[in-house]
């Protein structure tokens, strides 16, 4: 896996800080994370075509061009 810079990271890291708070209220979206060099959108289920789509606007709108996927993993709960 190819190291980033500290300011890569810094980059992917306020990207995920505004991602998670317009993605989080979302019922279909149970987390926001990075895993490599791209941003991750946790899922509780998979997406209905217009849920992608939106998700797809709202990274484009709040971080423009920034690598990203989509994981499914359910809910996540505190023990």
């Amino acid at each position: 896996m190819p190291k980033q810079d500290e300011s890569s990271g810094r980059d992917l890291f306020e990207a995920k800080q505004r991602l998670s708070a317009k993605l989080m209220p979302l019922d279909f979206v149970s987390g926001v994370g990075t895993a490599g060099s791209k941003l991750a959108v946790y899922l509780v289920r998979p997406l209905e075509p217009e849920e992608s789509k939106k998700i797809r606007e709202i990274v484009d709108a709040t971080a423009p061009g920034q690598s990203f996927e989509f994981v499914t993993t359910g809910v996540f709960k505190k023990k």
